[in-house]
Parts: C-alpha cells; structure tokens; sequence
C-alpha cells in the first residue's frame, strides 16, 4: 500500500476526492486529532515494502544473535537478560533506519502536498512521526524480550543452560531507551537531510567517523566523553549509569538528535511541498 493510499484512507476523502472532515473526525475550527496522526504515521512506517523487509531483516538479525549466543556461549552465562541483549544488536542499528523513511517519505513519495493539506501543521505531523517510531521501537523491544524468553527456555530445556529468568532491568529499561533515542535520532536525520539515502549515510557514517576520530586522536578523548554518543549511549545501554554520566548523554543527544531535530523542524515548516 503506497503511503499515499495510507494516508488518504487513514484520514477519509467524500466522493469527489477532496479531504472528508466527517470521516477524518475533525471538529469543525479543530484540527485531527493528535493519535489518528500517530496511527497514520504508524501504518505508514509498516505499509511500504523497505519498512516490511527491515523489519523482516531485523527479526532474522536478531534472532540469528541469539542463536549464535546460545549454541556458543558457556551455558552458565546464558540467561534470559544475555540473550535479550545479544538480539539487541539488530535493532539498535537497523531500526533506526525506519525513523529516516519515516520522516523522508513525505518528499520522497511525494505526498507532502496531500499529508500538508489534510494538516498544515507540519510540526504537529512531524512529532506523530517521532511518537509512532519511538512506540515501534518499544513494540519491537517487547517481542525480542519475548522472543529471548523462548529461546532462553529451549537453552535451558536442551542444554542445560543457566536459564535465569532475573532481568537486569537497568540493562533492559538502558537498551529501550537507546533504541528509542537511536530511533529519534534518525527521524532528526531525515527531517534535516529530506533525501532517504543522504540521511542514511549521514546517521551511519558522521557518528561513526567521530568515533574513529576521538580513538585515533588522543586530544579528542576527553571531548568524546561528552560529545560522543555511542560511547554515552553504551554507558546506558550497559546499565551503569551514574551521576556523572546523565549529563554526558544529555549533552550528546543535545549534538547529534537536538541539532538535526530542530533544523528538520525548521526545515520542513518551509520548504514546498
């Protein structure tokens, strides 16, 4: 279903095409309301075929890892919180790239014009489009812990595993948070870039080269502490959170997902569509 088609029978037209206000269930002098957004953006992020077969890949990622770490890790250290975490790679680095479509697909579907017109509020759009991917994160999240139950089961079943079923819940609520973040920050990337493949290149590569930067560069170690966000984010997704360490994220995020955020916001609330 093209995202076009999603949006147009998310929100209803009358017989002659235009925009219906009953169907939709906009008040009169009011807007849609702000879930219907929520779940348009949603379907649109499920309905096209690149975010299908990402979310098919992530599964298989994610289910290979915990594969790979129960066949080959020592059965006392396999655990429920273990395999949650080895299946968290996939997504942590693959699920972000439905946050980019999510915010390009309005320009590069070229629907702009028609998601613009059913809501002028472009901001207002945009943060349904930051809300449905965040909860698609946590969904996904929420199956790979059930998943990892399974799994975690057979382990103990046919390999006499440890099968500890005690989450580390600063490691489970660290990683969602992460993912969720990495999620945002790829929407921020769309809206500030407006290209698919551009955006995707920026979020993989910039972060990255910093990375690479700041373990070559002794200088840009202590920098790195605060400005680099897969270092901050680890230290989250790791579960060992101190005082210290809130705000070295807080200013991270405020780099790589407040930066291009509020340039995307900017950004889009003037272009044409």
């Amino acid at each position: 279903m093209s995202t076009y088609r999603s949006t147009h029978k998310a929100v209803g037209a009358d017989a002659g095409g235009s925009p219906s206000v009953r169907a939709a269930g906009v008040q009169p002098g009011g807007g849609i309301p702000f879930l219907r957004l929520c779940r348009v953006e949603l379907r649109k992020q499920l309905d096209t075929r690149a975010g299908v077969w990402l979310l098919v890949a992530i599964a298989l990622v994610n289910t290979g890892f915990i594969a790979l770490t129960l066949f080959t890790a020592d059965a006392a250290t396999i655990t429920w919180t273990t395999l949650s975490q080895s299946a968290s790679f996939g997504q942590l680095l693959l699920l972000p790239l439905i946050g980019v479509m999510a915010a390009t697909s309005e320009w590069s579907a070229r629907t702009a014009l028609t998601t613009f017109t059913l809501e002028p509020r472009r901001t207002r759009v945009n943060l349904a489009k930051l809300a449905s991917a965040g909860l698609l994160g946590l969904i996904v999240m929420v199956v790979t812990l059930a998943v990892s139950a399974l799994f975690n089961l057979v382990g103990f079943v046919w390999q006499g595993a440890d099968g500890s079923w005690a989450l580390d819940w600063g490691i489970v609520g660290g990683t969602a948070l992460a993912l969720v973040l990495l999620v945002w920050q790829g929407v921020a990337f769309g809206l500030a870039f407006l290209s698919t493949p551009v955006a995707i290149v920026a979020y993989l590569a910039l972060p990255t080269v910093w990375t690479v930067l700041t373990m070559t560069i002794e200088s840009l170690r202590g920098p790195a502490e605060w400005l680099d966000v897969n270092q901050t984010l680890n230290v989250l997704m790791m579960g060992a959170m101190t005082a210290d360490d809130w705000p070295r994220l807080a200013v991270s995020l405020v780099v790589w997902l407040g930066v291009p955020l509020a340039f995307g916001l900017w950004r889009t609330a003037r272009r044409e569509p």
